[in-house]
């Protein structure tokens, strides 16, 4: 019978130039990874076909595409 061993994960993001634990996040830094995480899968996903934005990102860019 095979053994059972325990996998621990850890994962980093660059905040700067710092690698930064992500389980030292804050609330609003984690809110803010999980957006962008998904933002990126979905627009992958779609890609072609639809394009997702952040709450209050599509205006931004839409004012830069009209020349505002």
């Amino acid at each position: 019978m095979a053994k059972k061993r325990e996998i621990k994960t850890v994962s980093f993001v660059h905040i700067g130039d710092k690698l930064v634990n992500t389980d030292d996040l804050s609330d609003e830094q984690r809110r803010r990874l999980a957006t962008w995480l998904k933002k990126t899968y979905l627009n992958t996903l779609f890609q072609g076909k639809a394009r997702f934005f952040e709450s209050g990102e599509a205006e931004e860019e839409e004012g830069a595409c009209n020349g505002r």
